[in-house]
């Protein structure tokens, strides 16, 4: 082979790259086209992943501060009055010269402050009671007893303290506040307890 055709020879080995215009990753190659779509559903996906957590984070966020802001003040109003009626019954008990009647008052609201369950102050949440109804007639079929939850650990702990510092003292009111929930509730043993405060101050 003489000089001129190895020449030519390797001027069509280098040219061969070029006419391979529709071979791999070319536009009109089909493995292109896969791979667009593919990322092209996974970034869709992904984004619209995003788009419903970024709505359900709004939402909850949204319920937890409506909730908290109803629920909390209550709550923190219920605590404060279970400390200052146990404050109250330690002082009145420590002082021998005090009224017997008024302790007993005092003893009364502390047992009838201990009988108060969170749901009876708490404002009632309707929408979570539907939800939980349709949950239970859709799955009424296998249906088994109830697990213990968060709720019904605190409702029974409830109950030990009703036992604990209850006695007969203080029955007789609770036909008194049955019925009262949320903000009555809690004003009706504000006023029993500053009308409590108010006498021992005065003997």
């Amino acid at each position: 082979m003489d000089l001129k055709a190895a020449q030519t020879t390797v001027q069509v080995d280098d040219d061969d790259w070029l006419d391979d215009v529709g071979g791999q990753g070319a536009q009109s190659d089909p493995l292109v086209d896969q791979e667009w779509t593919r990322l092209s559903t996974k970034y869709s996906d992904a984004g619209y992943r995003e788009g419903i957590t970024d709505g359900k984070l709004s939402t909850l966020q949204k319920g937890f501060d409506e909730g908290f802001a109803l629920s909390a003040s209550l709550a923190r109003r219920i605590g404060s009055l279970r400390g200052r009626a146990s404050a109250l019954l330690q002082h009145l008990t420590g002082t021998p010269s005090q009224s017997p009647a008024l302790t007993d008052e005092a003893r009364a609201l502390v047992s009838d402050l201990s009988r108060v369950k969170r749901d009876q102050v708490l404002p009632v949440d309707l929408e979570r009671e539907a939800h939980e109804e349709e949950d239970r007639k859709a799955h009424r079929e296998d249906r088994f007893e109830l697990d213990v939850n968060e709720k019904r650990e605190m409702e029974a702990l409830e109950e030990a303290l009703e036992g604990v510092g209850g006695g007969q003292i203080g029955k007789k009111e609770v036909g008194r506040w049955e019925g009262k929930t949320g903000e009555e509730l809690v004003e009706w043993f504000q006023a029993r307890l500053t009308d409590l405060e108010e006498r021992a101050l005065r003997i």
